[in-house]
């Protein structure tokens, strides 16, 4: 069993590093092979839209050391991804990092790899969206989430003083070396991420708004449950995001190169002052 450590924090040896470690320390025991990778050391450039990855089916255009990260990724059989929490956020790393691997949303190349989610935040209640973005990692390369979670500490090292989460890490971290793959975390509103993003729509229907899953709420044991429509798939499934690239984004490929002049004509109009999307 390979087991890769991911930490998406600049801070050497803070406490997502720590936290990474911790789970990577627990996947040794149960015999697993670990390797550590710090995602900022990689300084990975941005995307930049070409999409020439998904069109194609080719490499990023970007020289940079994204082969790397893939190579990383391709050795593993279980992945941990750890962020730190920065303005209610994970950090710029990984956004980064869904950007560069969109074109693994439809090769499905690392689906099955189970993966573990951590993020470092300073303040309780200060990190609503952290661990949804850190979790959307896996989420969309269809990676079982087997467990998911925010350890508080402020300064570097301060870790330590949240032993729950510490051993937490530890725990998931022996999952992931017995190559586990059942999700072991707290169950959460929604069934598919285990996360409370689950929204009431002004027909008082429910939606979980990261994985696109319709639903009601009912009234169970004196509080309300989150129910998905029967038959509804969330956008992570393999139908769902195959969908999603052949019917909605391959084709965009085409249409756009028919109109390139046009484009280009009403890009230039703007320019100039003009206002082109009345004159369509």
């Amino acid at each position: 069993m390979n087991v890769l450590g991911l930490s998406a924090s600049c801070r050497r040896w803070g406490n997502t590093d720590i936290l990474v470690h911790t789970a990577l320390r627990g996947a040794a025991e149960e015999g697993a092979e670990t390797r550590f990778l710090r995602i900022p050391d990689l300084e990975l450039g941005p995307c930049v839209g070409c999409m020439a990855c998904v069109f194609k089916d080719r490499d990023c255009v970007r020289k940079d050391r994204l082969p790397e990260f893939l190579e990383a990724m391709r050795w593993a059989d279980a992945v941990v991804l750890g962020s730190p929490c920065y303005v209610l956020g994970a950090t710029a790393q990984i956004k980064n990092l869904h950007d560069r691997m969109i074109r693994f949303g439809i090769r499905r190349e690392f689906v099955g790899k189970p993966g573990l989610a951590l993020v470092a935040a300073g303040v309780p209640g200060w990190e609503p969206l952290a661990l949804a973005q850190v979790s959307l990692f896996f989420l969309f390369l269809g990676m079982p989430v087997v467990d998911q979670f925010i350890g508080h500490a402020q300064g570097p090292g301060e870790i330590f003083d949240d032993p729950a989460a510490c051993d937490r890490a530890l725990e998931a971290g022996r999952a992931l070396g017995r190559g586990e793959t059942a999700y072991r975390g707290d169950p959460g509103p929604c069934p598919v991420c285990h996360l409370d993003l689950v929204t009431t729509r002004p027909d008082g229907t429910a939606h979980c708004l990261l994985c696109d899953l319709p639903g009601t709420w009912e009234d169970r044991n004196g509080g309300r449950r989150f129910v998905p429509a029967p038959g509804a798939e969330p956008r992570w499934s393999d139908r769902s995001m195959q969908h999603h690239f052949s019917d909605r984004i391959l084709p965009s490929g085409p249409r756009f190169k028919a109109r390139i002049r046009e484009i280009r004509t009403r890009i230039e109009e703007f320019q100039e002052g003009g206002q082109p999307w009345k004159s369509a």
